[in-house]
């Protein structure tokens, strides 16, 4: 890369390059029997007619071949609370086993598998790979379809048994109401000490 400034160190600036929003994304492709995910952080529209996605990534990741191959990519976003995927799919699992092997997934228009754990998902087709020089490489690809995933319903327990209730101290108000007037009533119907004194 051809410049005539030295980039700054991470250590200088990392403290308010940190103050530009970012999340975790799963980034997942396919191409024929081979399947693949990779949790990327850098991502951001680029256009919006038509819409277009970039992703940076890490090189060097078994998935860029899937997706150089399919020119096809899907961007699952993942809910703040899920803590499984990022695991699942961290850069420095074994990746040589197929993780949707074992986990509930669709399949996203062209070819690309999405946990159902996941809020929702954009399907993409690539349109450019540039390989920058840095550590990262760069992917754009134009948005073909985006869906969110409907979440499997929680079935109620079985009779019997205690249920959760949304609100646990309102629940806890509700259960020691009638108790407690129960109590005041017994206490009514008691004789008063002065009466027995007499």
């Amino acid at each position: 890369m051809q410049t005539d400034r030295s980039a700054a160190k991470r250590e200088s600036v990392e403290h308010v390059l940190e103050l530009i929003p970012s999340s975790l994304f799963l980034l997942t492709s396919a191409y024929g029997e081979m399947r693949g995910g990779i949790i990327v952080r850098c991502v951001q529209q680029v256009a919006m007619q038509p819409s277009m996605l970039l992703i940076a990534m890490e090189k060097g990741q078994p998935i860029s071949p899937i997706i150089r191959d399919s020119r096809n990519f899907a961007l699952c976003i993942l809910t703040v609370d899920d803590r499984a995927t990022p695991k699942m799919f961290a850069s420095d699992r074994n990746q040589s086993v197929d993780a949707f092997l074992t986990i509930p997934h669709l399949v996203a228009p062209g070819g690309c598998p999405v946990p159902l754990r996941a809020r929702g998902y954009v399907a993409c087709e690539l349109v450019r790979h540039l390989d920058i020089e840095s550590d990262y490489e760069v992917y754009i690809g134009m948005v073909h379809a985006a869906a969110l995933v409907e979440q499997p319903k929680v079935k109620s327990p079985c009779p019997g048994h205690a249920r959760a209730h949304p609100n646990g101290r309102g629940r806890a108000q509700n259960v020691a109401a009638p108790m407690q007037k129960a109590a005041s009533a017994s206490r009514a119907s008691e004789p008063s000490k002065a009466r027995r004194s007499s």
